[in-house]
């Protein structure tokens, strides 16, 4: 019995100790108060204090020091101009942003693709408008090709700064094209609509009922693809103006659907993953993804993944630009990055996010290894972001600068509201490809109810 009381008194001093801990690390915690909302807003006689520290939080997916140079080299390039200025590089992974900007934790600057940067504004009031610093640093705004600088916008306002211009092209297999004869534009030429139906056709090979080789192969349930493919015959599939979508209702726009559906019945195009069954999976039974001609590629980040496929396969490759649609019509969007609205040194935060913008901050992130394309029109056409000491600088890298003028804003939450981006996310858009392939539905039938369920959803929101 003395033991057991004399157990029961260790344990209740253990357990006050653990108390009184407790309650001391929660008053410590409950002190450290979040700093002030930054607005962006300057006033004229305002003068920018560009010095101090600011942390710079990236988002290094892979965790390679390839992937993490470009911001790295960025940063260095940013405090050897401002010399009074300490950048610290913070690498995480963007599934712990939300929590670590509730707790004040992110960095004064940090990585964000369109949907992330409009979450982070409208439900957290997380992001400072940038608009003023831009204006005060004497950013040249013509200077930037629009489809970049557009996925930045929120509400008419610059909140994330882009980082580069990720411009829809195509990557191919230049053996097949050659073995059949068939030659197509380089550099910034692209093949016209009806041209690219015919060779993809005259690339289409069976065997015994199924393909051996196919023309095409497109993420058409991807918002930069089924976007262009809208809007390529002279609609608009979004008005915001009169806060409606319009897929059925515009006969311009069902032009360009049925065109993009006509190629998957007729079987020179595949839906890249999505999801085939009954006969229509068996025609592409034993295809690897090389024997798909022509094929979505979207970002120059991908250009290892799918370089060295080709290359071990002895497969000879290249780029091209995305075909000329009627009305000449491509993708392109960005990732970038954004201030914090509650910083503790806006001048300086909000002037290295702006450096994105700037010919000097484009050349040190693009100009090393996980750079990507430059944004700005003035330096698209140099070399230095081009791979030119890899083994793969003499390919049409052109394609990712052809045709800025036909740029249209790639992620559909850059044109409307983020309840219209849910209703046409990428997983609806899939299965609602799908279900017209494999013939469960009818493409009027799956348009006119996205059509319903956006202009429905919006009309709530107008109200």
């Amino acid at each position: 019995m003395l033991k057991d009381k004399m157990r029961i008194f260790r344990y209740g001093k253990v357990a006050a100790v653990v108390f009184i801990v407790t309650a001391v690390l929660f008053s410590v915690s409950a002190c450290k108060k979040l700093a002030p909302i930054q607005s962006g807003i300057l006033e004229e006689d305002d003068e920018l204090n560009i010095s101090g520290e600011i942390t710079f939080t990236i988002s290094n997916e892979s965790g390679s020091r390839s992937e993490a140079a470009a911001p790295i080299a960025f940063a260095n390039a940013f405090m050897k101009k401002y010399p009074n200025v300490t950048v610290h590089i913070d690498e995480d992974n963007r599934g712990n942003y939300p929590t670590r900007i509730s707790s004040g934790e992110i960095g004064d600057v940090f990585w964000c693709d369109a949907n992330d940067a409009n979450n982070y504004k409208k439900n957290h009031n997380a992001l400072m408008m940038l608009d003023y610093y831009r204006d005060r640093l004497g950013i040249e705004i013509d200077n930037v090709f629009s489809g970049a600088l557009m996925s930045g916008m929120i509400d008419g306002r610059l909140y994330m700064v882009p980082r580069n211009i990720g411009q829809q092209v195509l990557i191919y297999n230049s053996d097949a094209l050659r073995q059949a004869n068939i030659s197509i534009p380089s550099g910034t030429g692209a093949v016209k609509w009806e041209d690219f139906k015919d060779i993809c056709r005259q690339l289409t090979l069976e065997e015994n009922g199924t393909y051996t080789q196919v023309g095409a192969s497109f993420k058409v349930w991807w918002a930069p693809v089924w976007q262009a493919f809208a809007e390529g015959w002279g609609g608009t599939w979004v008005d915001t103006t009169n806060k409606k979508v319009s897929f059925v209702s515009d006969d311009k726009v069902m032009n360009g659907i049925n065109e993009l559906v006509n190629a998957l019945t007729e079987g020179w195009m595949k839906a890249d993953v999505t999801p085939y069954s009954g006969a229509a999976a068996d025609k592409y039974k034993g295809l690897s993804d090389l024997d798909y001609v022509f094929r979505t590629f979207g970002d120059m980040q991908w250009i290892t993944a799918y370089g060295e496929a080709y290359d071990n396969a002895n497969i000879a490759w290249d780029f091209c630009s995305f075909p000329e649609l009627p009305t000449h019509k491509v993708g392109a969007g960005a990732t970038g990055y954004v201030v914090y609205a509650r910083t503790r040194n806006a001048d300086t935060a909000a002037t290295f996010a702006l450096y994105f913008l700037t010919e000097d901050g484009q050349r040190a992130y693009h100009g090393t290894s996980g750079g990507n394309v430059p944004l700005l029109k003035s330096i698209a056409g140099e070399d230095f972001w081009r791979m030119p000491d890899s083994k793969w600088s003499d390919k049409n890298f052109d394609a990712f600068v052809s045709y800025p003028e036909a740029n249209i804003p790639a992620s559909v939450i850059a044109r409307a509201p983020s309840e219209i981006s849910d209703i046409l996310s990428t997983d609806a858009m899939t299965a609602a490809f799908a279900s017209i392939i494999n013939g469960s539905r009818d493409v009027q039938t799956v348009f006119a109810e996205l059509e319903t369920r956006c202009n429905e959803t919006w009309q709530k929101l107008s109200y």
